[in-house]
């Protein structure tokens, strides 16, 4: 066989075929272009992200929270529905939503009653490539949020500290003054003190003994007197007795008196005095009668002097009733004023016990405020330094409290949109396909038309004929490797065209990328019948080496075992080639020695599968 006529053939098969010239030539191109539309912003963009939100709270914090949040994508308010953490659950579950977040009632008051507060965010995990993104997204929001609250807080405390060091400054002068009260209180319980050592206690309670021995003597006293009004109150009584006695006797006299002067009178009536015979007797009647009607007046004048006598025995008797009663009360007074003397002796006793007391308690008092005055000393040193710590603190920026540390992030390699990252591993992955569905379709084409069964019986060489269709294969899709180079330097700037040197290793990765995966195709289109079978056995092929090249999954993601079968896959190989040259500007040669043992490889297991299979015929 002849090499060049081999690639002459191939060629010309292909550019005849337009369908194959389409996969061929103008696929990488499309899918290239839609790609960079597809992945053209520079930044997450979150806009288009079916996110809804309960504010249990409706506070200032949580509206603050909110609008954290709103700034970098659509929300939509579930705040107004009855049970709405519960319509958020359902329409999460239901894919309506990507996400919600719930803030409890209590956010704010619980931030400021120094209480961390837990917001909920409910995540469709099914979209596994955005939930993540999305909870980091919150989780930046939740920290910026409680910077704003913390800093907010912060100055707020700092404000009440600086409130507190104004006032700890008035409590000094405070102190001060406290201390230059207590020195003049303790000169004035010095004077206090010896005021009441001063007190002659023992001469005020001789005085009282005395005034208590002046009183029972004139208790004494007015009992004698007592005892002498009674016994005069008892004369009288005989007195009074023997002249009721004399008056009785007086009237009985008078009485008598009275009757003779009647018989007297009754004598002389049946007599004729003028009768000289008579006469006589009737002088003798009349001087009887003058005699008796003088001893009648006698004796009344004698009644009423007795009963004058009476009158003024009564009269005395009442003087000296009053006389007892002014006794009796002023023994009443002498008892009173014993009982207040007693009273005061009791009062001076007590009074003693005070005073003890009272020296007691002022000593107390001005040990008291020694201490005081001690630690008004000790409190100017604490409210000193107080006030210095507290300068020091509100001194500081309530950034450096919240975040000592500070997350300051570069991009190294520049700023460039998401597209200019995924260049590198996207030109591979579409060569790759590219490379197995026209190997391993054109190579059952031509065993349809009988070209392979004309090569099988020439008895050619199995190892030559898989090599020589190999590099046929991977020459004549050369011009899609340098067409997908061109479009990337020109449209997306992803190179130097000019560095030679770069451009020759990116050409030579893709064509190190192609030839693997053509000889690949080829030992899938041993295998296969058709061009369907051949088309659907590299799909079976090619998506789980895209899926294991870490392009749509990050091998961090990846089991160890799965992620390290990735990294070695031929796919994976080709983009690290590619990415050391167009992103890190430092092209590694390992790749492609690694991917050339691919190709080898893989040649040979064609080669021998072509072997067989004709010895098995």
């Amino acid at each position: 066989m002849n090499l060049l006529n081999e690639i002459g053939k191939d060629w010309g098969q292909f550019m005849r075929d337009g369908r194959t010239l389409f996969l061929m030539l103008a696929v990488p191109i499309l899918v290239i272009i839609i790609m960079n539309v597809v992945f053209s912003g520079s930044a997450m963009e979150l806009k288009k992200t079916a996110f809804g939100y309960c504010d249990l709270d409706q506070s200032n914090s949580s509206m603050l929270f909110i609008s954290g949040i709103a700034n970098n994508t659509e929300l939509k308010d579930y705040s107004a529905e009855k049970s709405c953490s519960v319509a958020l659950n359902n329409d999460v579950k239901a894919g309506k939503l990507t996400a919600a977040l719930i803030i409890p009632p209590g956010f704010e008051q619980g931030i400021r009653s120094g209480e961390t507060q837990r917001v909920i965010i409910l995540l469709d995990n099914s979209r596994f490539q955005v939930s993540p993104t999305l909870e980091s997204f919150v989780n930046s929001a939740v920290q910026q949020t409680g910077q704003q609250i913390g800093t907010q807080f912060i100055l707020e405390v700092w404000s009440r500290l600086n409130d507190a060091d104004a006032k700890l400054a008035t409590l000094l002068e405070d102190a001060n003054s406290t201390r230059e009260k207590a020195l003049e209180m303790k000169a004035s319980l010095k004077k206090t003190t010896n005021s009441l050592n001063s007190m002659d206690i023992n001469s005020v309670k001789v005085q009282l003994d005395e005034a208590n021995g002046t009183l029972n003597a004139a208790y004494s006293s007015l009992d004698d007197a007592e005892g002498n009004l009674t016994k005069i109150e008892s004369d009288f009584a005989g007195y009074d007795v023997t002249l009721n006695q004399t008056e009785a006797d007086l009237v009985n006299i008078n009485n008598t008196l009275a009757t003779a002067d009647m018989f007297i009178t009754a004598s002389k009536a049946g007599m004729d005095c003028t009768n000289i015979i008579f006469m006589a007797y009737c002088v003798s009647v009349d001087s009887l009668n003058a005699s008796v009607s003088s001893a009648h007046s006698s004796v009344e004048s004698r009644i009423l002097k007795v009963r004058e006598a009476r009158v003024n025995l009564y009269a005395a008797n009442l003087t000296i009733q009053e006389f007892k009663a002014n006794i009796a009360s002023a023994k009443n007074s002498s008892n009173e004023s014993r009982t207040k003397l007693e009273n005061m002796k009791k009062f001076i006793t007590q009074l003693e016990q005070n005073r003890q007391a009272a020296l007691g308690t002022m000593a107390e008092i001005d040990s008291s405020l020694d201490q005081i005055i001690t630690k008004t000393y000790e409190l100017e040193d604490i409210i000193t330094e107080s006030r210095g710590q507290i300068k020091e603190i509100t001194s500081r920026e309530p950034q450096s409290v919240i975040s000592p540390i500070l997350l300051s992030s570069f991009d190294v390699l520049g700023k460039k949109p998401f597209f200019g990252f995924l260049l590198p591993s996207l030109l591979p992955l579409v060569l790759m396909f590219v490379a197995l569905f026209l190997s391993s379709t054109s190579l059952v084409r031509e065993k349809y038309y009988g070209t392979f069964a004309r090569i099988q019986l020439s008895q050619a060489n199995s190892l030559e004929f898989i090599a020589y269709k190999v590099i046929s294969y991977t020459f004549v899709m050369l011009p899609s490797s340098i067409l997908v180079l061109l479009l990337s330097s020109g449209a997306y700037s992803a190179f130097n065209l000019l560095d030679l040197n770069v451009f020759l290793f990116l050409l030579a990765a893709l064509s190190l990328n192609t030839l693997v995966f053509c000889a690949l195709g080829i030992f899938i289109a041993l295998f296969s019948e058709s061009e369907s079978t051949a088309f659907l056995s590299s799909l079976v092929i090619g998506l789980p080496l895209l899926f294991m090249s870490g392009i749509l999954f990050p091998f961090e993601f990846m089991p160890s075992q799965i992620a390290i079968f990735g990294i070695a896959s031929p796919l994976t190989q080709a983009m690290l080639a590619m990415q050391s040259a167009m992103t890190y500007n430092a092209p590694s040669m390992v790749p492609l020695f690694t991917l050339a043992a691919y190709g080898i490889f893989i040649t040979l297991m064609a080669a021998l599968a072509l072997f067989l299979g004709k010895n098995n015929e």
